[in-house]
């Protein structure tokens, strides 16, 4: 048989057919799971943010754990066949490409690692030692490469293909340092490769076009411009989410906070509207970063914001809301030569059972913040009862 007929043995049979459609199925599992985790992660904290990118690295483990115990199974115990080669390397290059997290990228780099220790493991020669470690430093780079210029790399066609070239190259070199074949069969494996991953970014593209315009969709919609924070209509949508949540647990303390920039209208006047925005900026910057995922902060309108407090009680609401307000004073706007000192009237309720709708809620808490200006400003109406900051 000769080298060409060989390789078409090993890569166009039935059991090929049945690795490629469990491929298919693989990529198609992780579009989907990264068009969710890229409507989900903004949302997160990064804490939760980074577990959801370690269930996404688990995904592509599996997936190539799922490509071996399959062809294990078609072939009574064996893995050396490129066809099987060539799935596992589909699988890891796509989801560097298409996930772009951190910890995708440590699955790429530690499974020549992995491949070469159990190569040893199972009877192979450590012969060519420097030759795995040279290809490892290879495959390193293109990696790292890949991941920190994804986006320039899937645009330039002549660096999709050199790319693809070194990593796949650098990968049968290494299988090569521990299961010697034929070097002259590498080049009819390259070229399949290479084919199928140019498909493969053909539809990467599209994906991450498409996740990128869902993003900016999103964020037309659910942010505010100027400053960034959610803004009125998130807020009219959260707090429908709010009342499910509190009917289905009535003990769970939820808390809305309405705050108000004093004399704003002052700033426009005597600095002009530039010098309103900035301090609406500075003033929601500030509360979003000091927030820390604790509370929801939304733009309502004008100067006023407001905060929602899910599984948190007044009093713990206060303290977060007080620091927050003591840091705003201690960092006032910079405009230009001038320092510009910021204060904030707040109003803060938490949800009653006898709340049978959101706006006797919301009406309760915008009292209270009518009552901390009445008072004079700069203070906070806590349940009814105002105190001065």
């Amino acid at each position: 048989m000769s080298l060409f007929d060989s390789f078409f043995y090993d890569v166009f049979n039935i059991k090929s057919v049945i690795m490629a459609l469990i491929t298919i199925g693989l990529i198609a599992l992780m579009m989907v799971m990264t068009y969710l985790v890229a409507q989900q992660t903004a949302r997160l904290s990064p804490a939760r943010a980074f577990w959801l990118e370690v269930v996404e690295a688990g995904v592509v483990v599996g997936g190539v754990l799922l490509l071996r115990q399959t062809f294990l199974a078609l072939n009574a115990g064996s893995v050396i066949n490129w066809g099987y080669a060539i799935a596992q390397l589909i699988i890891l290059l796509y989801s560097l490409y298409a996930m772009q997290t951190f910890a995708v990228t440590l699955v790429n780099l530690i499974m020549p690692l992995f491949f070469y220790g159990q190569a040893l493991y199972l009877g192979a020669s450590p012969n060519r030692w420097w030759l795995f470690l040279l290809m490892l430093l290879v495959l390193c780079g293109v990696v790292g490469y890949i991941s920190r210029h994804q986006d320039l790399v899937l645009q330039s066609e002549w660096r999709f293909l050199l790319l693809q070239l070194l990593y796949g190259s650098a990968w049968c070199f290494i299988i090569w340092s521990v299961r010697p074949f034929q070097l002259l069969y590498t080049i009819n494996v390259l070229v399949l490769f290479t084919l199928y991953m140019w498909i493969i970014r053909f539809f990467v593209t599209r994906i991450n076009r498409s996740i990128r315009h869902f993003a900016s969709l999103n964020q037309a919609v659910n942010y505010d411009e100027l400053t960034g924070v959610r803004n009125r209509a998130n807020f009219d949508t959260t707090t429908v989410g709010v009342f499910g949540v509190y009917q289905q647990h009535p003990t769970m303390p939820i808390t809305m906070v309405m705050f108000d920039i004093d004399h704003f209208k002052h700033f426009n006047d005597h600095y002009g509207h530039l010098a309103g925005d900035v301090v609406l900026k500075h003033v929601a910057q500030l509360f979003n970063q000091e927030l820390a995922q604790r509370g929801d902060l939304f733009r309502y309108g004008g100067e006023e914001f407001v905060i929602i407090f899910k599984n948190t009680a007044p009093a713990d609401a206060q303290q977060i809301v007080v620091a927050i307000r003591d840091t705003l004073q201690h960092r006032p706007v910079n405009f230009g030569r001038e320092k510009l000192d910021v204060t904030v009237s707040i109003g803060l309720s938490a949800l009653r059972s006898t709340d049978h709708d959101f706006a006797s809620w919301f009406k309760r808490v915008d009292h209270y913040l009518y009552l901390s200006k009445e008072a004079g400003r700069d203070r906070i109406t806590v349940e009814g009862e105002t105190q001065k900051l």
